[in-house]
């Protein structure tokens, strides 16, 4: 192909094509550079770290640390550049600014109108399920809405399907009413303090009722004890009850895992709602909310109102710049993609789940960064307190916030680019420049030689 640079984005692609493109150059004479762009943030495969690159691209300062040791790579081949994403997301940051300012919060009500979203003054939530099962995403989507309803928060909750019809549909079918009242009972069964684990660095610090499995230490105990995690209400031991055959609920749950991608060309569906967008000031009605005012529901003396909770299943996302701007709350696993879009936007992540060894660094890059907390799947309760936490603490959301923003690099795709061209330019150019002059010599030599022999 006489290519003037390579570039590896895989592991798999670094060692091999660092001694291909060395041969080449040999061959050739003219220097072929190579650039590695390190795709993970919190824990790497040694088989990134070449270290016959020009330069490598990272974007944390854990896995800059994993090529010096692993790969011996010296600083100046290093550039600590965040991950690439996508442009929409430089452009919305830029747009965004401040999130927690009132500029950030006219804009992401204007974002929300763009969107269509049937509501604009609401708390918002986005759940992406990646490569979760539709079960987890499910008790996880239904536990929230319990928590927001019985905590009186009126919310929109953005739920990414993908390719999954089959969960946007129970969702939209969903009875809310029964769920609310299922979860409620088991909750208050068996109580969220009845955890077998319970650590000293939970999240929610200074909050009574914190959620026991929330963990938001970064520290090798803190991997220990993310891996020996389980839920306060789990499926497993019958507190998050199962519901019955013919729910929705229980049909998606019995699908296949959810594609790791949502993004795809195919615009997504409009929710199917009677309330028109950004109209805010039209609330839902009880029974919509799933809760209705009965003294049925009141589960103490000083209940609070029922929280007006609306859910909305998204198909095939081609706006996720736009629906993280409208968003107050990301819940996702640890996908490293996932997690740098979101802290360019510098929106608040609860993580839920990780790839062992290949994501787990990446739950560390997101607690020791301060923009978020892990708590895993199997303790839905446990996620939707610590989201309610976070939606009704405004100064915690801030911290947040701010905190993601400095971890964010939303131009790091034009930053990699720019410097990869500039120096394959000076490369080019060079190479160009050697060829010219062999080819001087090579004329120079020959007019010699027929000078010879017309002598």
């Amino acid at each position: 192909y006489n290519p003037d640079v390579v570039v590896s984005v895989h592991p798999m692609m670094t060692n091999v094509p660092v001694v291909s493109c060395k041969k080449i150059s040999n061959e050739t004479g003219r220097h072929l550079p190579m650039f590695t762009v390190v795709t993970d943030l919190g824990s790497a495969h040694c088989l990134w770290f070449a270290n016959g690159v020009e330069k490598m691209f990272v974007g944390s300062e854990q896995v800059k640390a994993l090529a010096k040791a692993r790969g011996k790579v010296p600083d100046e081949k290093l550039v600590m550049s965040g991950l690439p994403i996508r442009h929409d997301f430089a452009v919305q940051a830029e747009q965004l600014g401040d999130r927690m300012s009132n500029e950030g919060l006219q804009y992401q009500i204007k974002v929300r109108a763009d969107l269509q979203l049937p509501f604009t003054h609401r708390k918002t939530i986005l759940i992406m399920g990646g490569g979760e099962g539709v079960g987890s995403l499910s008790n996880i989507v239904d536990a929230i809405y319990v928590e927001l309803v019985a905590q009186g928060i009126d919310a929109l909750i953005l739920v990414v399907c993908g390719r999954n019809e089959k969960l946007k549909s129970s969702l939209e079918e969903r009875d809310w009413a029964q769920v609310f009242s299922r979860w409620q009972s088991a909750k208050a069964g068996y109580g969220v303090s009845k955890s077998i684990m319970s650590f000293g660095d939970n999240c929610g610090t200074g909050i009574t009722g914190a959620s026991s499995g929330c963990i938001e230490g970064g520290t090798v105990t803190g991997s220990i004890r993310r891996m020996l995690s389980t839920g306060n209400l789990t499926i497993g031991n019958m507190v998050s009850p199962p519901l019955p055959p013919s729910s929705p609920s229980a049909v998606a749950g019995e699908e296949k895992k959810a594609d790791e991608s949502i993004d795809d060309a195919s615009p997504e569906k409009e929710p199917k709602q009677d309330v028109a967008a950004g109209e805010d000031a039209v609330p839902l009605t009880r029974v919509e909310s799933g809760v209705e005012e009965t003294a049925e529901n009141d589960h103490s003396n000083n209940a609070k109102a029922a929280g007006n909770v609306h859910v909305v299943g998204l198909g095939f996302v081609t706006r996720m710049a736009e629906y993280m701007v409208a968003s107050d709350v990301l819940v996702t696993k640890a996908g490293p993609g996932t997690i740098s879009e979101a802290a360019s936007l510098s929106l608040p992540v609860m993580l839920t789940s990780f790839l062992p060894g290949q994501e787990e660094g990446n739950v560390d890059f997101v607690i020791d960064g301060g923009f978020g907390a892990y708590v895993n799947d199997t303790d839905p309760i446990g996620i939707a307190e610590e989201i309610c936490m976070w939606l009704t603490d405004d100064d915690r959301r801030a911290q947040l916030s701010v905190a993601a923003k400095a971890k964010g690099a939303p131009y790091a795709a034009r930053d990699i680019v720019q410097q990869i061209g500039d120096s394959t330019l000076k490369w080019r150019e060079f190479n160009e420049e050697k060829d010219h002059q062999e080819a001087a010599e090579a004329e120079a030599k020959a007019a010699e030689g027929n000078e010879a022999v017309a002598a």
